[in-house]
């Protein structure tokens, strides 16, 4: 069994390296350590066993006195760390336990500049993971989420054991003399997986053997699929950053696409910005069109409170900062200009219900009716920063500035500070 060509095929460098390996313990992750050092002379390299004690069962221990044991023997560096029992929540631990474990190599890599982090996921664990996808959402982007080259918190994960069957990984074990630690809970009907593991796909073997590879195939052909799909979609006009909690896209940018396709733009968008999977209901996530635009917000934030603005001097509305100068500020982005009367206290905050604005002819109009000649739905609308001079409106953010100039008005310049 190789691995070499792992790296060869997907034009990965060894040579100067630093790998580092994520080891339970049991016979899949010390075959793939074992694998890495009978090449690891050959391409120098530098090798790490990073394992974590999950604290979730009695014997736990014994797992790392067996990693200790193999690294101390073939003088491989061995990183352990524990998850502390009162970190364990009362439900999700499986979630719980997949995120502090992946936090927990995060940090490993980053302490030790590693340039990989490799997982001893195999085709059997392809195979469960498409099952699990498919009972739970039926979403082919999930199904696929065990790619053999990733990433994991902008660092590069690699899976080189995805094409190579659970039992060529025990035989692989048995000739090569490795000990390893058997989970035991592995063999409880506790979890879906483990029913599936133990009923299911035993199954799916006696009909056809190669489910396996059919397994690999499929995984391989939606990711063929999906980077099409992202090419596509990356061509096209991208939604903008609006008021800092939603974004915005004319309708016009997705006229040539089907609903369906709308959708899965939509669907990839959300992936590229919050690492979020989604069917087409969008999950938490709302999807509205009004007057030309596509919005998206995902929960939005409490209503921001009125406050004093003192000039020259940064103040938050909505988690942005902002700030209110007498002169251009040449290094901050600009948000708008307004004039106010000289010497009124300067208020920041939403926009009242019901407010009427000043017209340059001296008439009043209603806000509604310049928030909808901007094109922002109701629901957004309360979010657009308003600056107050005393209790007139002066300005609102992507809306309406005063248009009445007095003599004894002064200009001010409204800046976020990004």
């Amino acid at each position: 069994m190789q691995i070499d060509n792992f790296f060869k095929e997907n034009h990965l460098p060894l040579t100067g390296k630093t790998l580092v390996v994520a080891v339970s313990g049991g016979p899949d992750s010390l075959a793939l350590l074992d694998l890495l050092y009978q090449i690891k002379k050959r391409y120098h390299f530098k090798l790490i066993s990073a394992h974590l004690d999950h604290k979730l069962r009695s014997d736990s221990l014994e797992e790392e006195k067996v990693i200790s044991a193999y690294c101390l023997n073939k003088s491989i560096q061995s990183v352990n760390g524990i998850w502390p029992q009162n970190l364990h929540p009362v439900t999700g631990i499986e979630a719980a336990a997949r995120k502090y474990r992946y936090n927990f190599l995060v940090n490993v890599m980053q302490q030790n500049q590693g340039d990989y982090l490799l997982t001893a996921h195999h085709m059997d664990d392809l195979l469960e993971n498409i099952l699990l996808k498919f009972i739970r959402s039926g979403n082919p982007n999930e199904m696929n989420s065990l790619r053999a080259v990733g990433k994991v918190q902008g660092m590069t994960l690699l899976r080189p054991l995805l094409s190579k069957k659970k039992d060529d990984l025990l035989l692989y074990d048995q000739k090569r003399q490795i000990s390893y630690v058997i989970d035991k809970t592995n063999y409880e009907d506790d979890t879906l997986r483990n029913k599936l593991r133990h009923h299911v796909i035993p199954l799916l073997k006696t009909e056809n053997k190669q489910v396996g590879q059919n397994a690999l195939r499929f995984s391989e052909q939606v990711s063929l699929l999906t980077a099409i799909a992202n090419k596509s979609f990356a061509q096209l006009q991208q939604p903008e950053p609006f008021l800092g909690i939603a974004y915005r896209l004319q309708t016009n940018a997705l006229e040539g696409l089907s609903s369906d396709e709308k959708c899965a733009f939509w669907q990839n968008f959300i992936w590229q910005k919050w690492h979020e999977r989604v069917n087409k209901n969008l999950a938490n996530f709302t999807l509205i069109v009004y007057q030309g635009f596509f919005y998206l917000f995902n929960k939005l934030p409490s209503l921001p409170i009125f406050q004093k603005v003192n000039l020259g001097q940064k103040f938050s509305f909505n988690n942005r900062k902002f700030l209110i100068s007498l002169k251009p500020e040449k290094s901050k982005k600009l948000i708008g200009q307004f004039v106010a009367e000289n010497k009124k206290q300067i208020w920041a905050g939403p926009i009242r219900p019901g407010t009427k604005l000043l017209l340059k002819n001296g008439n009043h109009t209603k806000s509604k009716k310049k928030f909808a000649q901007s094109s922002i739905p109701n629901i957004l609308r309360p979010y657009c920063l308003t600056i107050y001079a005393g209790d007139k409106v002066v300005f609102i953010e992507r809306t309406y500035s005063n248009q009445l100039v007095n003599s004894n008005d002064t200009n001010y310049f409204l800046y976020e500070d990004i």
